[in-house]
């Protein structure tokens, strides 16, 4: 057994089932003393709604936080990672709000959620059909942005390259851990991008079908669907890769 550096997104991975949170807690707070690992979240919450979570949920400080989808990192003290918050030459928000303007089947969310570099809104399973449409229009205008949806529901337009994924292997080797020392979890859509940047993963039993889609299409790799919950699950595929033994 060696140092591990577990990324794990939140909402319905990580959180959930609040037995076995504290069980994984305790396990990890041994496993981070004993052999120096790491733990970092990778959410789609803002900062500030990351916060709003802790005032109820039992969660261990963790040594990185990728928020807003993939778009901030922040850590201990709440530091901004400048260097990753950079904007990009083709990330035009003005721009890119006024494009999804367009189209009044995008509903925003709350003022909290809308970041420098992240535009967030609901939408519809019914009116997904215009996302190809909404890309279509971000390429035309010369915008280069990046489409997220997930969870039926949860619609973000991100700059290109600032996804969860990216800012794993950025945060990685900031870190200083290989894709080998790394697992990742996670339930939803906005999810994929940490499997495809990682090849060890967990797949938690409560996740959503555009994840499970994704995997069945995707079966390279080394990831682990569990049929635990929440972070029984991944308690689940950190027995699978013979890193807990419960």
């Amino acid at each position: 057994m060696s140092k591990l550096l577990l990324v794990t997104d939140l909402d319905n991975t990580l959180v959930g089932d609040d037995d076995a949170l504290n069980r994984l807690n305790a396990w990890f707070k041994e496993h981070r003393q004993t052999y120096d690992s790491k733990l970092v979240y990778a959410t789609g919450r803002s900062l500030k709604s990351y916060q709003r979570l802790l005032t109820h949920t039992s969660l261990l400080e963790p040594d990185g936080l990728i928020a807003s989808v993939g778009t901030e990192i922040y850590y201990p003290g709440n530091q901004l990672d400048q260097a990753w918050s950079n904007p990009s030459s083709g990330w035009d928000r003005a721009r890119i709000a006024a494009i999804a303007q367009q189209f009044s089947q995008l509903i925003p969310q709350p003022e909290t959620e809308q970041r420098p570099f992240k535009l967030s809104f609901a939408l519809t399973p019914e009116n997904s059909l215009i996302l190809s449409e909404l890309q279509a229009q971000l390429i035309a205008e010369g915008m280069e942005a990046e489409i997220i949806y997930s969870n039926d529901h949860d619609l973000d337009i991100v700059r290109c390259k600032a996804n969860k994924g990216s800012a794993l292997t950025y945060i990685c080797s900031r870190l200083g851990f290989t894709a080998e020392q790394t697992i990742v979890c996670g339930d939803s859509g906005n999810d994929i991008s940490l499997f495809t940047a990682n090849t060890r993963g967990i797949i938690v039993g409560n996740a959503r079908k555009e994840l499970r889609q994704w995997h069945q299409a995707h079966l390279e790799g080394d990831r682990y669907l569990a049929q635990a919950q929440y972070a029984a699950g991944i308690m689940e595929g950190l027995t699978y890769f013979g890193i807990m033994h419960q």
